[in-house]
């Protein structure tokens, strides 16, 4: 089927009611968002949107339908992996990559930001950022941002990958590349995919191990931040550092 373009139908006199629903209809949501943006459609209409380049033959808006229900929000749709994409939103393979790709590229131009040589002096801004970068991974990921003395960011790095309520990092391999990197100073972070802010006794248990052998080597420990999609829990606030 060939995509019908809605303003060479109104030039020739078919009214835009007379196109196919589903046509129809896509052709008013672009000319909606090109003259307010985003702002001007609900939701589910710019998933409907966005929907239309990956899938040109059918109506998108059960696709969108599906995927706020499953979801709830636009941010946990680009959040989510391949796999939870296509199950519970039942998009096609080439959709699904779409919005990967999507969240993606807004988790990389946020990363923008904290590259080397930037001073890190917000809490507020690295717990945002660390929500948007491993917040709604679906596996444990340990990170650390490594800085030096005037708090200059020399890396971010994700240092382990584990399971869903699990991540083995070792104290020694932490400060190894901090010693590699030049870094006097860590913020560690960690997920959790269960969506608990709350610290374990392995988690307190870690943080205590990394705190005394950093202390021994004159790095200092700023905060380990556990992170979700919903908020986040500060070490250091919690009077644990």
């Amino acid at each position: 089927m060939v995509e019908i373009d809605l303003k060479q139908h109104q030039k020739s006199g078919v009214r835009p009611k007379e196109l196919p629903g589903h046509l129809g209809h896509r052709g008013r949501l672009r000319e909606k968002f090109a003259a307010a943006g985003a702002e001007a459609l609900q939701d589910y209409e710019l998933l409907e949107l966005l929907l239309t380049y990956s899938i040109p033959h059918r109506d998108t808006k059960p696709y969108a339908k599906k995927l706020m229900a499953a979801f709830q929000s636009l941010r946990r749709i680009i959040e989510a992996d391949l796999s939870s994409l296509q199950s519970l939103g039942g998009l096609p393979l080439q959709s699904a990559l779409q919005l990967k790709a999507m969240g993606d590229l807004f988790r990389l131009a946020h990363r923008e930001d904290f590259k080397r040589g930037r001073v890190v002096s917000s809490p507020d801004h690295v717990t945002a950022f660390l929500r948007e970068q491993i917040g709604s991974k679906p596996r444990e990921i340990f990170t650390a941002l490594f800085l030096d003395h005037r708090n200059h960011l020399l890396a971010f790095e994700h240092l382990q990958e584990g399971t869903v309520d699990h991540t083995a990092v070792y104290p020694r391999e932490i400060l190894k590349r901090a010693l590699e990197l030049g870094a006097t100073g860590l913020i560690l972070s960690h997920n959790h995919p269960a969506g608990s802010l709350e610290a374990s006794e392995g988690d307190k248990q870690l943080t205590r191990q990394i705190l005394s052998a950093a202390r021994a080597m004159g790095i200092t420990i700023h905060d380990h931040l556990i992170v979700t999609t919903e908020g986040h829990y500060s070490f250091r606030q919690a009077g644990l550092l």
